[in-house]
């Protein structure tokens, strides 16, 4: 069973060997989705963006709806088993962060995730292992057809955007059910703990195509953290809904993560009951 941490809680080895893994997925592993044209890396950027905009976009859309948790779910499972092939190790996990910024629990350091963009130079990362400069990580997704090909980031800089405090956490993992309206869980977390983090950090995190930036898989590893405690604190709810009579998006739908005239990420299929428990797709958080 795979144990996710606090990223504060990781040792100097643990990180470096996650930012190596995701270093060797970004330039050593070849994409499925476009051999030769891109890299594995890449793959997973192209997924969470057809998912909200493009050519090549998939419905049903898993964002502003109960499809959410689950979908994020087994994109992050499958990131966080090819950095384990990536790695060659099976010991690197997905760690998350719980929006603190303080002290230890700041990601944005030079030794892991690096810092915020260089407003001089639109934006750009210049300190850390994904820096532009590095040569070891170069965006080649974006929302539209071509972009800035060096990591962007603009900390704080959207007037509507804020990192989640722990009230802010609190209030959400109270409200119930799961789906739907606009007082359910899904709706308030993506709403009030999702949708800011994304605009706060900004830069590539502000697009479709977030996942260009680590973090954001750092980020969502907390949200399904906190579906777990969702789900803990209210146990004789849904752990999900709709349970059935919803094609697409309830219980026994199938997540789609591709156009049908497009190539699969993956060989495997997940419905959405399958993807409920984090324990039956082989890892749980500390």
């Amino acid at each position: 069973m795979d144990i996710r941490h606090n990223h504060r809680d990781l040792s100097p080895a643990q990180k470096t060997a996650f930012v190596n893994a995701v270093l060797a997925l970004k330039n050593s592993v070849d994409s499925i989705l476009h051999p030769g044209m891109q890299k594995r890396y890449d793959d997973f950027v192209e997924v969470h963006k057809n998912a909200m905009t493009g050519p090549a976009m998939f419905e049903p859309m898993p964002h502003g709806s109960s499809l959410f948790y689950p979908w994020h779910r087994i994109l992050l499972r499958q990131f966080e088993l090819a950095l384990q092939a990536a790695g060659n190790d099976s010991s690197i996990m997905l760690p998350y962060w719980d929006w603190n910024y303080s002290s230890t629990s700041n990601p944005f350091t030079p030794d892991f995730l690096g810092g915020d963009g260089d407003e001089a130079q639109g934006g750009r990362v210049t300190i850390g292992p994904f820096a532009f400069t590095t040569g070891k990580f170069q965006v080649r997704v974006w929302d539209d057809p071509s972009g800035d090909p060096g990591l962007r980031r603009e900390f704080g800089e959207d007037s509507t955007a804020w990192l989640p405090t722990s009230s802010d956490i609190s209030a959400c993992v109270a409200k119930t059910p799961y789906w739907p309206g606009p007082s359910g869980f899904e709706s308030v977390s993506e709403g009030v703990l999702h949708n800011p983090v994304h605009r706060w950090v900004g830069g590539n995190m502000a697009d479709a195509s977030s996942p260009n930036d680590p973090v954001f898989f750092l980020h969502h590893a907390f949200l399904d953290m906190l579906w777990e405690r969702w789900k803990q604190q209210h146990p004789t709810i849904p752990p999900y809904t709709p349970a059935s009579g919803a094609p697409g998006r309830d219980l026994n739908s199938t997540l789609v993560f591709n156009a049908s005239n497009e190539p699969s990420p993956w060989t495997q299929s997940w419905t959405v009951r399958q993807a409920l428990d984090p324990h039956m797709l082989g890892y749980s958080y500390a």
